[in-house]
């Protein structure tokens, strides 16, 4: 279900075409080949030739390619975010200034601005390259002509009332770098959206350790004690314009499955309500009565996983098919029925 604070149309009418944003982009006029043969490039860079990551933010073309493939692929991984937040801290974050730290062509600070009801008070756009601070500041204005932005290189301000949004920019500059900027802002909110690689969860757990002396988690833990696992991700399923879903399929990239690594803090603490408030961390089968997955809750002051059972008998045809459908992150609440072995079966909240 859509979050009250949401636009109140379904998120599809958001899901971006290349003809959306071909208008704004540095280099407007690139052909599908060229568009090809440039994000083949890129991705190349972001996988087998790492240590080349950033040569694509030095060219017009390439920074043009990135937006029209990588955008409007992107931003479907904030709504996922965002829609697993309380419309308590929705309507917080709303009326807080967004710090978009690493933010590329604008992809997430154009992904908050859609999706809520009204743009953020003021956005400030941060990147080391400054063709994408370019690329970024076109698109925004292009959207949204009246919008308050500022793009910098380098932002050195203490912004304690701001929501800071890194989005897949650890990954690049480090957990050392995205430490300090945490603590020279000194943010209300920290928000991250990275790949969900096993050996980028290694840092980014380090991180959230250094994170809980002084934020509360909100997602996707259910509690800010310690984790329990070696590789905790989510994965979202999704699909595109039909323009999008060609290039993804020129280019043989899945672009419909991705999997992703997020998580929510906010300075001040706010309390469980509920020890049973879980977060689905794998699938493991459905069966003819029931579906299995293990999830992440808290007992006893730690987080565990633990594998449950959920009994179809207890789900409406809606929730049945919410959970046929269900993505690895959703948030689920429930009563311990019974304990087999070391499987709960559970009912739901």
């Amino acid at each position: 279900m859509e979050k009250l604070y949401f636009k109140t149309r379904a998120f599809g009418p958001f899901v971006l075409s290349l003809q959306d944003i071909k208008p704004h982009l540095l280099v407007p006029n690139l052909s599908e080949a060229e568009l090809v043969k440039s994000v083949r490039e890129i991705s190349a860079k972001f996988t087998v030739k790492r240590d080349h990551i950033n040569d694509y933010v030095r060219e017009e073309k390439m920074v043009s390619a990135y937006a029209s493939f990588y955008l409007p692929t992107n931003i479907p991984k904030l709504h996922f975010l965002l829609s697993k937040l309380s419309e308590e801290v929705l309507e917080d974050l709303i009326h807080r200034p967004l710090i978009d730290s690493g933010c590329g062509p604008g992809t997430f600070s154009l992904g908050w601005s859609l999706l809520f009801e009204k743009v953020p008070p003021e956005i400030v756009a941060i990147d080391s390259s400054r063709l994408m601070l370019d690329q970024a500041e076109r698109i925004l204005q292009g959207f949204f002509p009246k919008i308050n932005l500022k793009t910098t290189q380098k932002f050195n301000e203490k912004k304690s009332n701001s929501v800071l949004l890194f989005g897949h920019s650890i990954n690049e500059m480090g957990i050392h770098k995205a430490q300090d900027q945490i603590m020279m802002i000194d943010p209300e909110y920290v928000l991250w959206i990275e790949p969900g690689t096993s050996d980028l969860f290694k840092d980014l757990i380090k991180l959230r350790e250094n994170l809980l002396e002084s934020y509360e988690i909100l997602y996707p833990c259910p509690s800010s004690a310690k984790c329990p696992s070696q590789w905790c991700h989510q994965v979202l399923r999704t699909s595109h314009n039909l323009e999008i879903e060609r290039l993804s399929q020129l280019v043989s990239l899945d672009r419909k499955t991705l999997p992703i690594n997020t998580a929510v803090f906010k300075r001040k603490r706010i309390a469980n309500k509920s020890l049973n408030n879980a977060v689905i961390t794998r699938y493991i089968k459905e069966t003819k009565f029931s579906f299995e997955y293990e999830v992440c809750f808290l007992e006893n002051g730690q987080n565990k996983n633990v594998s449950i059972e959920i009994y179809k008998k207890q789900l409406s045809k809606d929730a049945e098919k919410f959970f046929k459908n269900s993505d690895v992150g959703e948030r689920i609440e429930f009563e311990v029925e019974k304990v087999i072995g070391e499987k709960l079966r559970v009912l739901l909240k």
